[in-house]
């Protein structure tokens, strides 16, 4: 009777452990994913080809950009950089994943703690705004410009930036309710306030990131807890899916902003302005790295882009920023060297511009962080798997603008550790059965 009671309750013990261990591990999708989820597979079939496809425009004799500072040796250590970050990201991927035996509970709670500095960050940013709706159908009617818009812009240091909360909730809420939850209920109600405040602020504000900072990871929940075992051949394809759409939305964005005001009198269609504007963005971002090392040199500057989450980080980077801040050398390359308009630096030659060749151990931590980030996001770990959604976007925009170790981007992940460390629910351990013995 005892060996049969032990064997009952063991079989009870797994039958509830079992769902806890396959939770975060929804079939094929969540095993082996899609390969843009791998950073080292990103990084080879997609951004090393894209950066070889804007060299050698580059090279060949771009006519768009008045003075071409890019050539055959930033194209190498470019590449270089790249290189490293994916060969570091690759070497920490495990050929299968570890599932989590017990991925952290979050409470729910946690949800309405951060909309609310996220909604409390978009009412000082866009509160000036909001409170005159006029304003806003004038710039869709095209009585305003982007620049008034601007001027209403609310900047508290330290609040303002709260709106990058908004990157942090909407992976929490996914790894939160993992499995769906029927009925609209007020955390649904507080994605989709989240996501109307950011499709307007990338209009009125000209931030088209802040759309891009909310939408991948969206994606990417989705298709780690929503999608399922069924594979899909429109996400195989990936950011190549994403061209298309992306130029739509340019258009969208641009059309009442320059298109009407300026620049239909420079091209005959807004098809080809959208994509020469668009390719333009990332081969000048390049050209000004390399403008930025042939003209302030080699490891002669301050770490600004590298410790900028420090920098703007409230009361203390006050007392680091001075020490700390190149920007005037930077706006005044642009001013005499560059474009102001176009002024985008990339994030990888503004770390060759702060530490020179010893910038290629930043390209080895930066590849490091995507292993972790991969590895929690293939096993279900709570905090690296929705780390994982949001530094994803970084790695994508690192032609054009260094976003890692940026301020906004500091923000989510910071408020991610501090729900994971602090926030969590205790976990409760099994009861282990002993066997009598006799």
């Amino acid at each position: 009777m005892d060996k049969a009671h032990d064997s009952l309750k063991m079989q009870r013990w797994s039958s509830r452990a079992a769902p806890r261990a396959t939770s975060c591990m929804r079939g094929p999708v969540a095993l082996h994913g899609y390969w843009w989820e791998d950073p080292a597979r990103l990084v080879l079939f997609f951004i090393l080809p894209l950066y070889a496809l804007i060299s050698m425009n580059l090279l060949g004799g771009q006519k768009a950009i008045d003075h071409v500072y890019f050539d055959s040796f930033y194209a190498l250590a470019g590449a270089l950089f790249l290189t490293i970050v994916m060969t570091v990201a690759a070497l920490g991927r495990s050929a299968i994943p570890v599932a989590q035996y017990a991925p952290a509970e979050i409470p729910v709670r946690v949800l309405d703690f951060v909309f609310a500095l996220a909604f409390g960050g978009y009412l000082i940013m866009m509160g000036g705004v909001l409170a005159h709706p006029a304003i806003i159908l004038s710039f869709f009617n095209g009585g305003a410009s982007a620049y008034d818009l601007l001027e209403m812009k609310g900047r508290v240091v330290g609040l303002s930036t709260l709106t990058q909360a908004t990157v942090a909730y909407v992976p929490l809420y996914f790894y939160v309710f993992r499995h769906p939850e029927r009925g609209f209920n007020r955390y649904k109600l507080y994605l989709l306030v989240l996501g109307v405040l950011t499709l307007l602020r990338s209009f009125i504000f000209a931030e088209r990131l802040a759309l891009i900072e909310v939408a991948l990871p969206f994606v990417l929940m989705c298709v780690r807890f929503r999608h399922g075992p069924r594979r899909s051949k429109f996400l195989a394809l990936g950011p190549v899916a994403a061209i298309v759409p992306m130029v739509g939305f340019f258009i969208a964005n641009e059309y009442h902003r320059s298109w009407e005001t300026y620049y239909i009198n420079v091209y005959d269609n807004i098809f080809d302005f959208a994509i020469e504007r668009l390719a333009l963005y990332y081969s000048t971002a390049l050209n000004n790295g390399a403008g930025i090392l042939s003209i302030l040199g080699w490891g002669d500057g301050s770490p600004m882009f590298t410790l900028d989450w420090l920098i703007r980080f409230p009361l203390i980077g006050e007392v680091f920023k001075p020490m700390m801040d190149s920007s005037a050398a930077f706006d005044s390359f642009l001013s005499n060297y560059g474009d102001p308009e176009f002024n985008n630096p990339s994030g990888i030659f503004v770390h060759f511009y702060e530490w020179g060749w010893f910038a290629l151990f930043i390209a080895a931590f930066i590849g490091w962080v995507f292993s972790k980030s991969y590895a929690g996001w293939r096993s279900g770990d709570g905090f690296w798997c929705c780390a994982h959604s949001v530094l994803l976007v970084s790695l994508l925009e690192i032609l054009r603008i260094p976003n890692l170790f940026s301020g906004r981007n500091f923000v989510p992940i910071a408020l991610l550790f501090v729900v994971f460390r602090f926030l969590k629910k205790p976990l409760v351990q099994p009861v282990h059965v002993v066997r009598r013995v006799g």
